[in-house]
């Protein structure tokens, strides 16, 4: 899962079922469907990838990952014209280029305001009791109503997000399930962009891929977050220019307790604090532009990063020394 801007979560006043142009699949609803999903879904000695199908439903269908750990995915889930329309919407939205050493691709700004008709329909049905009451069905997961992250990613050729685990906590709230409907349409493996799934250790270290998720449009894979819950998105390799498309975030619940009281406490951080930085000895000041060394100015840049994931400080050093470093360099 892409981690992209700060969290801006809203309150969401969720349309009441079927008033929207969007609903899940009403095949998914059978009820042995959902009791047999949730079944396998839950079941820790599950070690095999299972398929599961409803009746008289022949367009859906539901799988479960069982390895490294259990990733569902339901394919079909929603008319295909109201994507390609939500696809549309979401084109002519601004995209914001995320880059740094853990990823590289391009997202919108958080969707939890947005006015467009098809993402605003998504968002209150996905937010909504119907669809939330549902995922707490198939995985046994407790979720908080109207309380999720919704964002569009695109994946150009070279882009990629390495290896993390989406374990945030915020406040009394945590993320629960960590989702991905695909919006890419005639995709293969060849092409990249893979969901790609991180054995363990022993000691809880992620170790290389064992399972990966080829984007199919109209599907969602979905997972439980957690510390164990590592994974990547591939390379995307399209040949093409295509690009891999797909809306992503968590479903929130109520942050679990520790498993384990009497562990030892995490050491202090040692990220210094704005107004720390102003004890610098004197040489930093010497070097750095003295308006980046204003707690006010560090505020911001921490609040920035936070949004954007990346930061180009202009003018980071002094002009004097700037101007007497690119004297030596072209001296040289």
């Amino acid at each position: 899962m892409a981690t992209g801007p700060a969290e801006k979560r809203a309150r969401i006043d969720a349309e009441k079922p079927g008033l929207g142009p969007v609903r899940l699949d009403r095949g998914y609803f059978d009820k042995e469907f959902i009791s047999q999903f949730r079944a396998a879904f839950t079941d820790p000695s599950l070690c095999c990838n299972t398929a599961i199908s409803p009746k008289d439903a022949d367009a859906c269908q539901g799988e479960i990952a069982a390895r490294p750990f259990h990733t569902g995915r339901l394919h079909n889930i929603f008319a295909a014209d109201f994507l390609r329309q939500l696809k549309r919407e979401l084109g002519d939205l601004q995209w914001h280029e995320r880059s740094n050493d853990l990823y590289s691709f391009y997202q919108t700004d958080d969707l939890a305001l947005n006015s467009n008709p098809h993402i605003k329909a998504l968002r209150n049905y996905l937010s909504g009791e119907e669809f939330v009451g549902f995922m707490e069905q198939i995985t046994g997961v407790q979720l908080t109503r109207g309380y999720l992250d919704l964002a569009a990613q695109r994946y150009k050729p070279t882009n990629h997000l390495l290896c993390h685990d989406d374990d945030v906590q915020r406040g009394k709230l945590t993320r629960k399930i960590a989702y991905i409907i695909y919006l890419a349409e005639e995709w293969t493996d060849e092409d990249g962009g893979a969901l790609g799934l991180f054995a363990q250790d022993a000691e809880g270290h992620p170790t290389s891929v064992v399972a990966r998720l080829v984007p199919k449009f109209n599907s969602i894979g979905f997972f439980l977050t957690g510390h164990s819950s590592y994974h990547t998105v591939e390379e995307v390799t399209a040949g093409d220019g295509r690009e891999r498309w797909s809306v992503t975030g968590w479903f929130y619940g109520p942050a679990d307790a520790p498993e384990d009281t009497q562990s030892s406490p995490l050491p202090p951080s040692t990220v210094p604090q704005p107004e720390s930085l102003l004890t610098l000895d004197s040489e930093a000041s010497e070097w750095i532009n003295p308006d980046y060394l204003k707690p006010d100015t560090q505020a911001q840049i921490q609040d920035a990063f936070l949004e954007q994931s990346s930061m180009e400080l202009r003018d980071f050093l002094r002009t004097d020394i700037f101007a007497a470093v690119q004297l030596e360099l072209d001296d040289n």
